[in-house]
């Protein structure tokens, strides 16, 4: 087993680390909520928060194991913090460092790490945030780039609590001050982790999920949910306890009340702090009787056409909902209902940017897109060239509206034809282009010929008797991924001079 070496600024890392005065503490919520996030986010069963001391390694917040301590000179990360990028190894089985580390080798049976080095703002590795699982993984870049952002939270975090100790020293005599200090900073946190969350590149829905159970860790409240409310549906998407895990105390199944009160308040985004719920005129008995003293109900957004809401509430205490309390909520609802807002304008426009104008089909900026991803991805596909025939005559004959109403009567009966997996572009002018994908079996070219033919049936019944297709069908398999386009567009053009040459036959 290879050991790696000390940093050539060992010195000066140590004071930077010592600065922080985090070696031997006790947990803090804080880190414990990070370390819980990571895991979750990336779905990995071992998640820390190490920090390289002068002979040893030591854990602030695990995920995965009671401890984590050790000699500096066996641990993994000592390795990272010699680089200033991540350190990924899918195999640790593979890596002549670690191949024949107990923890590789032992009951552990460790395969895979990623770690990133936790660097203070003067340019030091004092530690690491990593990851770690018992299979052999393979880290995408939207992991990568997450775990990154986990890693800047925890410096956040630590820069964040230097200067809460600070304030402590000097603002001894004003403890409480100092408590409601702590307490915004660490709604602060919340906040910023909640901002990051919808710049990871999770879903909306994910992350609108992720933002309500960081909520529940942070504010005075014993149970949160996430309520959704879509076309007249009332559901309980999630829902946590004050200690983040699963408690339910509500029925995921909310369609008895999605006439009540609640339901209308999430329909127009109207918020409802409730100090004494008893006594409330519109409290649910049911709800009252698992011991709901106060509740909350504050409106998240909308997105996707669906409304959504937290819920809080306080069990078997009496409490008003403070304005911290209040103003921490409010203050999370509307970073999420903004992130919420500039999502859907942003997928609104990148749709609007794919789309066709006339025939609302997608436009060739979305085929290039689409073609690029499978290629990508390796998925099999077909290419499908098709060029409307006849399109020139009726603008000539019957003027250009009419053109207009061909083109967009042939792409509406493509899409009759085709299944939902199936994507239908205009390429421009008379040009169309399909890219058949998806879990079920491709057709066959003859399936998609019919397919084709049968669109062209639709048009000539609708007055557009002169009207057919030259129609190229490829295979990613057979011409190839980068080939396929110019192999279906070449199929096409035979087809259409074949066709020219047997109506100049017909006609001579």
């Amino acid at each position: 087993m290879l050991t790696a070496e000390l940093p050539s600024t060992e010195f000066t890392r140590l004071v930077a680390l010592a600065r922080y005065s985090v070696l031997d503490t006790l947990p803090e919520e804080r880190f414990d909520r990070l370390t819980s996030m990571v895991s979750e986010v990336l779905q990995m069963p071992l998640a820390f928060i190490n920090f390289i001391d002068q002979f040893r390694v030591w854990g602030k917040s695990c995920v995965g194991l009671a401890e984590n301590e050790g000699p500096r000179d066996t641990a993994f990360c000592t390795w990272t913090v010699l680089q200033h990028g991540q350190m990924i190894v899918p195999d640790l089985r593979l890596d002549p460092r670690f191949s024949d580390h107990p923890l590789v080798t032992g009951e552990m049976q460790l395969r895979f790490y990623a770690g990133v080095p936790l660097i203070t703002p003067d340019g030091h590795a004092i530690g690491t945030l990593c990851v770690m699982d018992r299979r052999v993984r393979v880290f995408t870049s939207r992991e990568q780039r997450l775990l990154g952002q986990f890693a800047a939270l925890v410096m956040d975090a630590l820069e964040l609590r230097v200067r809460e100790h600070g304030l402590e020293r000097e603002l001894d005599a004003r403890a409480s001050q100092v408590q409601d200090l702590k307490r915004v900073a660490v709604h602060a946190e919340t906040l910023s982790a909640i901002t990051a969350l919808f710049d990871s590149g999770l879903d909306p829905a994910e992350a609108t999920q992720a933002s309500v159970e960081l909520l529940c860790h942070t504010a005075d409240v014993d149970w949160a949910g996430l309520m959704r409310f879509q076309q007249g549906e009332l559901t309980l998407m999630a829902q946590w306890n004050r200690q983040g895990a699963f408690q339910e105390l509500l029925s995921s199944d909310l369609s008895a009340y999605r006439r009540g009160v609640s339901a209308l308040l999430i329909a127009h985004q109207v918020g409802q702090f409730i100090d004494d719920y008893p006594a409330s005129l519109r409290a649910i008995p049911q709800i009252v009787d698992r011991g709901v003293t106060s509740l909350a109900l504050v409106p998240l957004g909308e997105y996707d056409g669906a409304q959504f809401a937290l819920v809080a509430t306080r069990l078997h205490r009496s409490r008003t909902w403070r304005a911290t309390d209040r103003t921490l909520l409010e203050a999370a609802a509307r970073s999420v209902r903004g992130s919420l807002e500039r999502l859907s304008r942003m997928e609104a426009a990148q749709a609007a940017a794919q789309t066709d104008s006339l025939t609302g089909l997608f436009n060739r900026r979305a085929f290039d897109r689409h073609l690029e991803q499978l290629k990508s991805d390796g998925e099999p596909f077909q290419m499908v060239a098709i060029d409307l025939d006849g399109m020139k005559s009726v603008n000539d004959s019957e003027g250009h509206e009419r053109g207009d109403t061909l083109i967009t009567l042939f792409g509406q009966a493509l899409q009759a034809q085709f299944r939902s997996s199936d994507r239908i572009y205009r390429l421009g002018g008379d040009e169309y282009a399909l890219l058949l994908t998806g879990s079920t079996p491709l057709l066959d070219e003859e399936e998609v010929l019919e397919c084709i033919d049968l669109a062209v049936v639709t048009v000539r019944a609708a007055g557009f008797s002169q009207v057919g297709a030259s129609t190229g069908v490829a295979h990613s398999e057979v011409h190839g991924a980068s080939q396929a386009v110019a192999a279906a567009d070449t199929r096409m053009y035979e087809q259409k001079r074949r066709r020219a040459k047997l109506r100049s036959a017909v006609t001579s």
